[in-house]
């Protein structure tokens, strides 16, 4: 077994990186294969950040980091 530390103070950037990530989601990605346009593109992306960010969030707390910037 592995473990990977991740120091609580560090959190704010996983999230940052997370969410600079979901931004460049665009057209060439997802988009003209799914047949959407941009708004909805976008949409998607920033459904799908906020759900990965609250399953890091709640993970995080439950194993005692504050998560608070």
């Amino acid at each position: 077994m592995k473990v990977i530390l991740i120091e609580e103070a560090r959190f704010p950037e996983v999230i940052d990186l997370m969410k600079a990530r979901a931004d460049k989601i665009d057209r060439s990605f997802v988009g003209d294969a799914a047949g959407l346009t941009d708004q909805q593109i976008r949409f998607v992306a920033e459904a799908v950040f906020r759900a990965v960010n609250f399953e890091f969030v709640r993970w995080a707390q439950s194993h005692g980091a504050s998560c608070v910037r």
